[in-house]
């Protein structure tokens, strides 16, 4: 059985971190990038399960990536303190945590997605 591949896109270490090592001891497999042109160049090698994206990245709000994402048929949890309705509409329709969520809610939520789409 092949492991589940989960991108953090996530600009605070700290928090990355410790969703990366949440998503590791539930089975995953993780790649963390901090803006969107990071996360743009790791999708053109990788194709990930599920995708936790916050809304603020070092390179701004764009949702370049969220909406390419959607496109890959990618599920997505938007985990930000911005609320998803005020920002660009490739953010809308994903589920939203709002920071700070457990690492333990992440996880149950990033599972069922996986879950669902297999």
């Amino acid at each position: 059985m092949r492991v589940p591949l989960a991108l953090i896109m996530e600009d605070e270490y700290l928090i990355a971190s410790d969703i990366a090592n949440g998503r590791k001891d539930v089975g995953f497999e993780v790649a963390c990038v901090a803006s969107e042109r990071g996360a743009g160049a790791w999708l053109d090698d990788n194709k990930p399960d599920i995708a936790i994206v916050d809304i603020q990245l070092l390179d701004g709000q764009q949702g370049t990536t969220a909406g390419r994402l959607r496109d890959l048929d990618i599920p997505l949890i938007i985990h930000s303190g911005y609320d998803p309705a005020f920002q660009a509409p490739a953010f809308h329709e994903a589920p939203y945590l709002p920071k700070p969520a457990s690492v333990d809610d992440l996880a149950k939520l990033a599972s069922q997605l996986v879950r669902a789409r297999a």
